[in-house]
């Protein structure tokens, strides 16, 4: 007696060949992710070799201390460990003082002294060139430079009046008697001849300068008048007698 049962849903037989077992899906090969740029790292530096230490500096050997023989005895100033008086400070400031602006007036009086010399030298130039321009008067105009000579002549009477103006004169003893010139002018030279009738100033070599002291050219008083440059001239005087 068969009893009754399900059919087997598994077919019996040998295997379709079409048909396989379920196989698992091999994992599909992922794609290789390009690496990230690393960091460029720094070269190696060559090492720097360290300065050579320098050599420590060998202490000078201690000087010997002098001795007391090396000092002298010396006064001890006056006052010295006493209180110095009020009055004898300001008597000390005081001298200085005074001491100071006598320095400073003996300063004051030399630059003057120079300058005065230096404007009579000047004095004494401008004279020459008054003599040098009367000689050269007659050549000049002759010559057809009259006009050359008339702008010299004016400047010459220019700086001469500036002089004055300042208490300086010049003074050319030429043509004035021994008599007259003896106490301003010294005589270099004696020329003898018969255009001579007596002792006269033949040529100024220098004339003089005169210097009014106090005043310039409005002061017509002689009084205070000295001569600062003495002329130095040629006398001339007449030939000795013959007879």
């Amino acid at each position: 007696m068969s009893s009754s049962a399900d059919p087997d849903p598994t077919p019996h037989g040998p295997p379709d060949p079409t048909l396989s077992e379920p196989t698992l899906s091999e994992p599909v090969p992922a794609e290789p992710v390009p690496a990230e740029p690393a960091l460029s790292e720094p070269a190696p530096t060559a090492p720097v070799p360290a300065a050579p230490e320098s050599a420590a500096p060998v202490p000078a050997a201690p000087a010997e201390a002098p001795g007391w023989d090396v000092f002298a005895e010396r006064p001890v100033p006056d006052g010295l460990g006493r209180d110095v008086h009020l009055e004898v400070e300001l008597a000390g400031m005081l001298q200085r003082g005074r001491d100071d602006l006598a320095r400073d007036r003996g300063r004051t009086a030399q630059e003057t002294t120079d300058n005065r010399h230096a404007l009579y030298e000047l004095a004494s130039f401008i004279g020459r060139l008054e003599q040098h321009l009367d000689r050269a008067e007659a050549p000049l105009v002759e010559g057809g430079n009259k006009k050359l000579y008339d702008t010299l002549r004016v400047l010459k009477d220019q700086m001469l009046d500036s002089l004055r103006d300042r208490g300086v004169e010049v003074r050319d003893p030429l043509g004035h008697g021994h008599d007259e010139v003896a106490e301003w002018a010294d005589v270099v030279h004696w020329r003898r001849g018969p255009q001579f009738t007596g002792e006269v100033v033949a040529q100024t070599l220098e004339p003089a300068v005169f210097h009014r002291e106090g005043g310039g050219r409005d002061e017509a008083t002689d009084d205070h008048e000295k001569v600062v440059r003495r002329a130095r001239v040629v006398m001339g005087c007449p030939e000795p007698d013959q007879t």
